[in-house]
């Protein structure tokens, strides 16, 4: 078949009274925002509506709705069966992206925060894996036996409304279910913020200094959460590491400085800690979603704003 027509998505041939592209099961006829669901022109580069990218950064082919990435660039980067470079949890689906060893200043690099993140200090972190998205519902679901999330609104949604002691639960039984007594955790506070520079560089956001093209907040979110992995990831293929929901952090929250290291819960205290939440929200400000922006929440606290994403330490580390 050679009609000139092809999928604005995949580049599939197709035909003119075709409604929907046979390969990518991308509707034919208009162009719609993969987020949002808007109709936009053919040579829209990002909804005007919603701020999503709307062409593949690899490729320029149109992202399909619904969908997070290119199919056909996602197909050649895992060559169709999983990332050669990270992991993919079988169980649940999560996808670990390697973060490489490095030194990085951790803190507030652009003055603009409070003084619980200052000073800006060296800290060393070894490599680690981090997942790509924040846990969704539906991999939560496939964990747990109810899902909690205030915004019930499919698979691909983060869950929210968990606290430090139900992200604890969830930890304890993937790690059970995959036959590891510590394979999962939350990330560290240094390992977080080093992850969301991408290795450390200097960025506001994480992926750059336009939060728009990387970040839902409550300039951009609708008033709600929005699936993960719409926007644009950050130099180590990171999602949503600013906006969309605040992550659980392993560390005990000082608000007095920037802590370096995990900080454990110190022994014999029974009550709740804060601990360390980091990224900002769909319902904040930018400035909320600053890589350096730290806050503390209860262990036992939660809200429709509030999930988290696994940190995971292989045998051998990913190197430089």
């Amino acid at each position: 078949m050679n009609t000139g027509l092809t999928c604005p998505a995949c580049g599939e041939p197709v035909k003119e009274t075709w409604k929907v592209c046979p390969v990518c099961e991308t509707s034919l006829g208009r162009h719609v925002c993969p987020s949002c669901g808007r109709e936009v022109k053919d040579n829209w580069k990002i909804c005007p509506e919603c701020s999503t990218r709307l062409n593949c950064p690899t490729c320029s082919r149109r992202i399909p709705s619904g969908q997070a990435e290119c199919p056909v660039c996602r197909k050649t980067q895992t060559g169709g069966g999983g990332n050669p470079a990270g992991w993919v949890e079988p169980l649940t689906g999560m996808e670990f992206i390697p973060v490489p060893a490095g030194t990085f200043q951790m803190g507030d690099l652009f003055d603009v925060g409070w003084d619980n993140e200052t000073p800006v200090q060296e800290v060393r972190v070894e490599g680690f894996y981090l997942g790509k998205h924040a846990v969704t519902q539906g991999q939560w679901e496939k964990v747990m036996p109810e899902n909690p999330a205030f915004f019930k609104r499919g698979a691909p949604y983060p869950v929210e409304q968990v606290s430090w002691a139900d992200v604890s639960a969830f930890i304890r039984r993937l790690n059970e279910m995959s036959g590891s007594d510590d394979k999962f955790r939350l990330p560290t506070e240094a390992e977080w913020e080093y992850a969301a520079r991408s290795g450390g560089r200097r960025e506001l956001y994480a992926g750059g200094d336009d939060i728009n093209v990387v970040a839902w907040y409550a300039e951009n979110s609708s008033g709600s959460t929005q699936p993960v992995g719409l926007k644009a990831a950050n130099g180590l293929g990171l999602y949503d590491m600013s906006g969309n929901v605040w992550e659980w952090c392993r560390d005990v929250y000082f608000p007095g400085a920037v802590a370096a290291s995990g900080r454990a819960r110190p022994a014999g205290k029974k009550e709740p800690y804060e601990r360390v939440i980091r990224g900002g929200s769909w319902s904040l400000d930018d400035w909320s979603a600053r890589c350096s922006r730290r806050f503390g929440f209860p262990e036992d606290y939660f809200g429709s704003g509030l999930g988290f994403r696994l940190a995971m330490t292989p045998a051998i580390n990913p190197s430089r």
